[in-house]
């Protein structure tokens, strides 16, 4: 069975990646999911697994560990990872895409030494801390502070919402540290290691999906961390965040696709087997336009993410496109999710089957990462200002 993308999209290095990946994730995940699916988590023994084989720092830098390949080789791990369980991708996403990725664009020589290599190597893990109580997409509305006592930074504040929060080695924690709520100036990131006095993750949250990925609360409360814990430079953080969204948006859009993928696969191989009324339900046109639908959506986003990868690595803006990406592509596995479900039938609905997990991740690509509405709103507004 051939699903991989047209040859000419991706190059021989990327090509072979993906077979191996793939491979990979047949023998050593598949047989995981369901134990992960329960205890809530990946085994730390995957991490490291997934660094020996080179599949976590992919596109970063040589020198600390990482593949120094094309961001492309991100997207396709990101794929084939969610294809075979889309929790364990989305802890991924944060331990490298949002953590690791950080601390390379931004960190001191010695901050990759210290915390980028042990992540790429699988033997920590990273997360990001943005979101809070008062403020999912209100990113710049951050409460939590940080506040300079003598040479050390003292941190207070609440993040909620936080994957890999509950097995995190290092959390990424966005603060103000001047400025009014809303202003753009006066983000600051400190990288705080866990153990670290006054920071607590809280219990995991009970996911409707995702639930291989865990997710949990931040307690900061008169945390004390040291100057040579910023990343970058004081006051530049909502700067940072900013800068990276385009790019976490169509990174996102490779774990939608896995997941669109994962759902044809099932569904069409059960059209073709499921008999009724003494014919193939392949052969009903009802049947065959919900095929037809997913085997479309999963070809135009996989099309379109290509083409951003190569313009991100060339160094354009792609702030228009990625929300595109992000809305299109996350509403077609939604559909493709709910679709396969429904050609399975009762099948489908029982959790034995594994489009049920299916349905239930497919729903966070809707909200995290910024919501559908985000989206929409970042579309128009990118229009409109063409004609303004």
């Amino acid at each position: 069975m051939s699903t991989l993308p047209i040859t000419s999209l991706l190059d021989e290095d990327e090509l072979a990646l993906q077979h191996a990946v793939r491979r990979f994730m047949l023998q050593e995940v598949e047989p995981l999911s369901e134990k992960m699916e329960r205890e809530g988590q990946p085994p730390r023994e995957l991490f490291r697994k997934l660094g020996d084989m080179g599949f976590l720092g992919s596109f970063l830098p040589e020198e600390y560990g990482g593949g120094g390949m094309s961001i492309a080789t991100r997207a396709i791990i990101s794929e084939e990872t969610a294809r075979v369980n889309a929790g364990l991708d989305i802890s991924l996403f944060a331990d490298i895409v949002l953590f690791a990725r950080a601390v390379a664009a931004y960190g001191t020589h010695e901050q990759k030494l210290k915390y980028l290599v042990p992540v790429l190597t699988g033997e920590k893990v990273g997360s990001m801390a943005i979101t809070e109580t008062k403020g999912g997409s209100n990113a710049l509305g951050a409460r939590t502070t940080a506040r300079p006592v003598g040479q050390d930074w003292v941190i207070n504040g609440t993040k909620t919402f936080i994957t890999n929060a509950p097995i995190a080695d290092f959390i990424l924690v966005l603060t103000r540290t001047s400025g009014a709520e809303r202003e753009l100036e006066g983000g600051t990131w400190f990288i705080v290691e866990r153990g670290t006095p006054g920071m607590e993750t809280g219990k995991p949250f009970d996911k409707l999906g995702m639930r291989s990925s865990p997710t949990s609360e931040v307690f900061l409360q008169d945390a004390r961390v040291g100057a040579e814990q910023v990343l970058g430079e004081v006051g530049q953080g909502f700067h940072y965040l900013l800068r990276s969204l385009d790019v976490e948006r169509v990174l996102e859009g490779a774990s939608t696709i896995g997941i669109a993928q994962a759902c044809l696969d099932v569904a069409a191989k059960y059209a073709l087997e499921r008999e009724v009324f003494g014919k193939r339900i392949s052969q009903y046109q009802l049947i065959q336009e919900k095929i037809a639908a997913m085997e479309s959506g999963i070809e135009l986003s996989r099309t379109m993410l290509v083409r951003l990868l190569r313009a991100i690595d060339r160094g354009e803006k792609v702030t228009r496109e990625a929300a595109i990406l992000k809305l299109y592509s996350s509403q077609m596995t939604v559909q493709a999710a709910s679709d396969s479900v429904q050609i399975l039938g009762g099948y489908g609905y029982v959790e034995d089957n594994k489009v049920a997990r299916f349905f239930r991740d497919a729903k966070h690509h809707e909200i995290g990462a910024g919501t559908t509405e985000i989206q929409k709103i970042i579309i128009s507004r990118e229009a409109l200002r063409r004609y303004g």
